[in-house]
């Protein structure tokens, strides 16, 4: 019988500092580490690079079913019409069982050679991985928060960017 694997959840509103720390402390302890917000984005991706609507639930629960770890760290998914339709599909329940299901396979086997997964996302703690060793919630000031948000942004990932971290 092989060890459960430490898993530890962050929580918290969007551009409150969750990414980099769940990135940090991916790297400082050698876990795997998925930015679970990356899913939603890849899933709104492949809707609009077959000319779908967003808001067609059929069409988003296929798309949904086809996100790939791969995919994570195209730099397009960080692009104005992709971070909306993200938040169109992430509103849909059969995006959500799907990408649920896959959230919840990474935490139980993190890739090698991680021992552990870092999860950070909208309700990681309470619904994703409620048995998770460790559950953060942050925040940050809304003034600190525009801030985050304009530098993020402003950011153009470059390929390899890390929404899925090994170490």
């Amino acid at each position: 019988m092989t060890a459960r694997p430490f898993v530890i959840a962050i929580d918290g509103p969007a551009a409150s500092g969750k990414g980099t720390l769940a990135r940090r402390l991916a790297e400082r302890f050698g876990f795997a580490h998925l930015d679970t917000g990356a899913l939603y984005r890849a899933t709104a991706f492949l809707v609009l690079q077959q000319a779908g609507d967003p808001a067609d639930p059929v069409a988003a629960a296929r798309a949904a079913g086809l996100v790939h770890y791969r995919l994570l760290s195209d730099p397009r998914l960080r692009g104005e019409a992709v971070s909306a339709a993200a938040s169109v599909v992430a509103t849909i329940p059969g995006v959500r069982r799907a990408l649920l299901e896959l959230q919840r396979d990474f935490a139980a086997h993190p890739p090698a050679p991680a021992q552990g997964a870092i999860l950070d996302g909208r309700d990681i703690g309470s619904v994703v991985c409620p048995a998770a060793e460790v559950k953060l919630f942050v925040t940050a000031s809304p003034a600190n928060r525009r801030r985050i948000r304009a530098r993020i942004q402003s950011y153009r990932p470059r390929a390899g960017c890390p929404a899925l971290t090994v170490r």
